[in-house]
């Protein structure tokens, strides 16, 4: 049975619940609003999902609100669980491009936070670690099971259901986080210490009607609501389907989309730092593909600084140097490998970064390095049986601070605050 029929079989009993009653009914929006002289800032503390502007999610199955199966429809949510139906991808890739395909990963040219994740400067790479990084986990992973010689065999994708769609996940280095319906967060490092990990927003609060059951694009701090195609970057499921070669595409409010980082360009990058991907990887999700087709991009954020932002572009330095470059922030789909002797090239929660100059790395946050060793250690399924290993697949990205509300005696800093929100939701601006 291939993917796209198991999955509509997933989401058949959401779709014949729409038709039951009035038992299942969407919550209307309530608009984001933050409290009388608070503002978004980053910080120690953790803002509550329900004052975060301008939220979209995608779902695996792309739905609308109805809920209907929508290829390519992105929904808006308040962190309530009330939702609007907000941009649709399709047929924004013209003639030459026409199959619908589901989204898998979101971001914006000018993702707020980006740069208290990462910078580049001519010292080297800076990773500032004050931002939170939220992100959602995949409900298919593939499983390594027992065999009676005390081996493992690779079950793939697993018969048993490993990730709820909602948690508790309980990860192998101790921290519960939730399920591929909810929003998890790592605190910031700078502020919170090492790895603290756990839910942020649960399945119900993105969506009350119905609950979400596999999140796989995310994108917020933009115009609120979030239905203004604030999502001017996303990537398709399959890269190697979506046409043109591209894994992320680029959308403008003309209602277009054009190739924007190419498979090949995400490839490469992966492979500077797993190593050639072998003949004998492949995709955990049932779609047959093996060796770099199986590179699939399905977490994203951008920072586009160098010329139009429907380019993933650089540009030198008049003195020689590096210059400066668009990048992204991003994970893959997970790929297991038999062959290997962890038995995967990607757990599918490695972060990696890319500059449109040809750098690479993974990113540094939460007091560790989010690449392969630190999957393999920490980021495992707890409660496995004997001689069995599965791993958690991140498949959204994003990052938020916390919200200061000031004392009655700051009231005069009040300005400066409407100022620094104002900034967070102004996505066009470059910041050093």
């Amino acid at each position: 049975m291939n993917r796209k029929l198991k999955q509509l079989i997933r989401v058949a009993p959401l779709v014949s619940l729409l038709y039951a009653g009035p038992v299942l009914a969407t919550i209307p929006y309530t608009p984001v609003m933050l409290p009388p002289g608070a503002f978004p800032a980053v910080g120690k503390g953790v803002i509550d999902p329900a004052l975060v502007f301008g939220k979209e999610y995608s779902h695996d199955i792309d739905l609308n609100i109805a809920p209907i199966p929508d290829p390519e429809q992105v929904i808006a949510w308040d962190g309530i669980g009330g939702v609007l139906d907000g941009v649709d991808f399709s047929g924004t890739r013209g003639p030459n491009f026409p199959r619908e395909q589901e989204v898998d990963a979101l971001g914006n040219s000018g993702d707020a936070l980006y740069t208290e994740l990462l910078q580049f400067t001519p010292r080297g790479v800076i990773y500032p670690d004050r931002a939170h990084l939220i992100f959602s986990i995949d409900d298919t992973v593939a499983r390594y099971i027992a065999t009676p010689t005390a081996g493992r065999i690779l079950e793939k994708p697993s018969t048993i259901p490993l990730i709820p769609f909602s948690g508790p996940v309980l990860l192998t280095n101790g921290n519960v986080i939730g399920g591929s319906g909810d929003i998890s967060v790592e605190e910031s490092g700078a502020f919170n210490g090492f790895a603290i990990q756990h839910v942020w927003a649960p399945a119900p609060r993105v969506n009350g009607m119905p609950v979400p059951r596999d999140v796989d694009g995310l994108e917020v701090w933009g115009p609120e609501p979030g239905v203004t195609a604030d999502s001017d970057k996303y990537s398709l499921d399959v890269d190697v389907l979506g046409g043109a070669g591209a894994s992320v595409f680029s959308y403008d409010l003309a209602a277009t989309s054009v190739p924007y980082i190419s498979h090949a360009a995400v490839v490469s990058a992966v492979e500077a730092l797993l190593g050639p991907v072998p003949t004998t990887a492949m995709d955990s999700h049932g779609d047959n593909l093996i060796w770099r087709e199986a590179v699939n991009l399905d977490a994203l954020m951008v920072r586009d600084i160098v010329g139009t932002n429907m380019r993933f572009e650089s540009e030198s330095d008049p003195a020689g140097n590096a210059g400066i470059s668009d990048s992204i922030i991003f994970s893959i789909r997970q790929m297991p490998d038999p062959a290997d002797p962890d038995g995967y090239y990607a757990t599918g929660s490695e972060i990696f970064w890319m500059t449109a100059s040809g750098g690479s790395g993974f990113l540094f946050h939460g007091g560790h390095l989010w690449d392969h060793a630190y999957a393999l250690s920490d980021l495992g399924l707890a409660g496995l049986g004997p001689n069995e290993r599965a791993y958690i697949d991140i498949n959204a990205l994003e990052a938020i601070g916390e919200v200061v509300i000031p004392e009655p005696s700051t009231y005069v800093l009040l300005g400066l605050g409407a100022v620094a929100a104002l900034a967070w939701r102004r996505r066009a601006v470059r910041m050093a």
